[in-house]
């Protein structure tokens, strides 16, 4: 027996001990579904959950919930409603509203919501399906979701994921915020500010938000499978959870406009169906918060596992059987260096709107589906049966790949396109480089804390001078702002373009030919972009960038895009040179121009002169070999890159962690720079080393605690150690060494019918 196999039976042998037979209650007013486990109360007239109980306890999680599209303009209105299933196993309500009650508004949309509780999970399933048929009028949808109105004063722990989480301010202390701008922001008494926006989340890798209840030890979760209904993609953002006085608010958006995603417009005669979900609404118990938001995890895991659920029968739902999946290798190859080395690819499949009309990066009314952390070989599984178009991208590589032929998937069968060949763009060797590919502007000031109100107010106060970046000598993650912004001091009151960046570097010799400024943009508002060289020559704008709402809504990316600029390198003199970036508010939020700006991915300057030395990157060559010929050497040597002096880390793949030197790539050496037992690893990352073991969260640069409310890393000494990571999430130590499932932060086992962590010393 495998061990998935194996966890999936122990997991369900496990809840069994406390679940009972699913009974449904009928009266008057409401169905009201129990298992045992967890109950769920459903107003008949609505279709929303009026009341939701966990086991025997009598605390109320709920104020209200409701179901509703467009801003609230919509709302699901019930035309009629039956049991579709009804056994010892499962009970399934359905609720539908067939468009009548909206005909003339512009929603010419059916809606089929569905309630399914199973006898051995602790909570009920969700699923919300959309339909228009060929006689209905055009309608338009730009946001769908599902709200669920906690009661704050019991649920006031709020988590979206393993680093945004908080104790929620009083209903009393929000009644005094005071508004700021934009209006959803507002400063509490303490001067502290709190911004809806800065509880959003990204669809790639997401999978439970919710709220905890710090007094009861109480849990409400979203656990969402799958999210492959969503508009927008793999890499859309969009808003979760937030505070609400009374109310912790609950959000589920299974489509939303608020980070750029476009609004789906369904035309007269089109005939269209997407089911939304299922989902699951997990309710929890457990020691504290911590052990909460851990046992939330394991169940999406779970979930994850069983996706696409058997139990789904709606006509709208494609089950398991009936899919198919699309496997292959990515390949990317650089016309100078040759096959590139992957580090963590996404791989996406993406229906095109129509037979004749191309994927805009904004509006997807149908499905996508993705892959992610792949370094050549992918497959992606339950894929359902149509016409897709292949998009890829790769942390460190440049660019986004497009297939030019459209991808066919069948019913059952994968469907295998060996070699998936790309060439990232490149005109000739690089001079400089700043920042790394991945569609965000993570690794710059404040890119690390990015969802916090006003960061863009402080630019004129950290920059008084712009941005000066210079090659070889700044950091940029010090050196260069998460966001190009305007300032205040325009006329009338408008804001006004800030000095242009400018980033210096030195040249021996000029090259001949031309020269190509390469800029990603990872998000932007209402800005046209130029670019100059020493002052020179300035391009014309560009103005097509999408606004994604990114800066005011404390996103770290959007609508990414790659735009060149060419200028011929008789510009450039022997000696210092600059390249400027000008950004111009062409428009705006608000009328005097705020929360405008560009949020840059990476820039790189190119040479079309084939010749020139240039600036070799790392992720071009070499194989996986980390072996050290001799105490003086590091594994980087083996693929053509000197050892680092230092410490500093810039970035990270397979091979190990690099560092950047006299505008080279050089190789972290880990024996040197773990050496010292009072020394760790995140010292580089500008983190202290923990003084305990406690590992509250793991990532490719190694295990994190969390000591006077800040981020520390765990020591290499730590493994020695007799002790395990969940102790900290409210979880004991096991005895023995034996592996019961594997989640980002270790090993679990099982014993005496609970989860324990597997020590270190296993």
């Amino acid at each position: 027996m495998n061990i998935l196999n194996y966890f999936v039976l122990i997991g369900i042998t496990l809840i069994s001990i406390v679940s009972a037979s699913v009974t449904l209650t009928e009266n008057n007013t409401s169905y009201i579904l129990s298992n045992g486990l967890a109950t769920f109360t459903i107003a008949k007239s609505s279709g929303f959950i009026t009341s939701m109980k966990y086991k025997n306890n009598s605390q109320e999680f709920l104020n209200r919930s409701y179901i509703d599209a467009n801003g609230g303009k919509v709302y699901f209105s019930v035309t009629s409603s039956y049991v579709a299933t009804k056994n010892s196993d499962l009970v399934e309500i359905v609720f539908v509203d067939d468009y009548s009650k909206h005909v003339g508004t512009g929603f010419a949309i059916d809606w089929e919501v569905r309630y399914t509780m199973k006898s051995n999970v602790s909570g009920i399933y969700f699923s919300l399906t959309q339909s228009h048929k060929s006689n209905y009028e055009e309608a338009q949808c730009s946001e769908l979701r599902l709200v669920m109105r906690l009661k704050s004063d019991v649920f006031n722990w709020l988590q979206v994921d393993d680093f945004n989480k908080r104790v929620m301010p009083t209903a009393s202390e929000q009644s005094k915020c005071v508004t700021l701008s934009p209006s959803e922001a507002c400063r509490l008494e303490s001067g502290e500010v709190i911004h809806k926006y800065d509880w959003s989340v990204d669809a790639l890798e997401h999978k439970v938000h919710g709220f905890g209840s710090i007094s009861k030890n109480l849990g409400s979760w979203y656990v969402i499978p799958s999210m492959e209904w969503k508009n927008g993609g793999a890499v859309n953002r969009d808003l979760a959870c937030h505070q609400g006085g009374s109310d912790s608010l609950q959000i589920l958006y299974f489509r939303g406009s608020h980070y750029g995603a476009g609004d789906a417009v369904l035309k007269k005669g089109e005939v269209w169906s997407k089911m939304h979900g299922p989902i699951l609404i997990y309710l929890n118990e457990g020691s504290d918060v911590n052990a909460l938001w851990a046992d939330a995890n394991r169940q999406a895991d779970y979930e994850k596992q069983l996706w696409p659920y058997d139990f789904v029968k709606s006509d709208s739902y494609v089950p398991k059987n009936k899919r198919g999946s699309v496997s292959g290798k990515l390949v990317i190859n650089d016309p100078l260096y040759g096959n590139l080395k992957l580090s963590d690819a996404t791989v996406t499949l993406v229906q095109p709107e129509s037979s004749n009309e191309p994927i805009h990066p904004q509006q997807w009314h149908k499905m996508s589906h993705w892959v992610t952390h792949i370094t050549g070989d992918f497959k992606i599984e339950n894929v359902v049966p149509g016409t897709y178009e292949l998009r890829a991208w790769c942390k460190g590589i440049v660019g986004e790949f497009y297939t030019t032929n459209t991808i066919t998937v069948t019913s059952g069968q994968e469907t295998r396109l060996g070699d998936v060949k790309f060439t990232a763009p490149r005109i000739g060797p690089t001079v400089f480089e700043v920042g790394i590919p991945d569609r965000t502007a993570e690794e710059y000031l404040h890119g690390d804390h990015f969802n916090q109100w006003g960061l863009y107010n402080q630019f004129q106060d950290e920059f008084p001078n712009s941005v000066n970046f210079r090659i070889g000598e700044s950091d940029w993650q010090f050196d260069w702002n998460y966001c190009q912004v305007s300032i205040p001091g325009g006329a009338d009151g408008k804001y006004k373009a800030a000095e242009p960046w400018k980033i210096y570097f030195n040249l021996d010799k000029v090259p001949s030919g031309n020269i190509l400024v390469r800029v990603s943009v990872a998000a932007s508002s209402s800005t046209a972009l130029s670019v100059s060289v020493n002052g020179k020559n300035q391009s014309a704008e560009v103005k097509d960038l999408v606004d994604d709402a990114c800066i005011r809504r404390d996103g770290i990316r959007g609508i990414w895009s790659m735009k060149e600029f060419t200028f011929s390198s008789s510009l450039l003199k022997q000696g210092e040179n600059y390249i400027s970036l000008h950004a111009r508010a062409i428009g705006g939020y608000l009328t005097y121009y705020r929360f405008d700006g560009i949020m840059y991915d990476h820039v790189r300057l190119e040479v079309s002169d084939q010749s020139y030395p240039g600036v070799a990157i790392p992720a071009t060559i070499g194989s996986s070999s980390n072996s050290q010929s001799n105490s003086n050497s590091c594994w980087s040597q083996g693929l053509g890159f000197q050892c680092c002096s230092g410490c500093n880390v810039e970035y990270v793949d397979s091979d190990g962690e690099w560092g950047l030197e006299n505008g080279e790539w050089c190789g972290i050496d880990k024996n040197k720079c773990s050496s010292n037992s009072n020394s760790c690893w995140s010292e580089s990352l500008g983190y202290r080393c923990c003084n305990s073991c406690n590992v509250a969260y793991t990532d490719e640069y190694g295990s994190w605690g969390i000591e006077n409310n800040d981020w520390c890393g765990i020591k290499n000494t730590c493994n020695n150690n007799d002790t395990c990571f969940s102790l900290s999430q409210g979880y004991p130590c096991c005895n023995s060494c034996s592996v019961a499932y594997v989640d980002e932060y270790g090993s679990w086992g099982i014993e005496n019918n609970d989860w324990c962590g597997i020590k270190y010393s296993c």
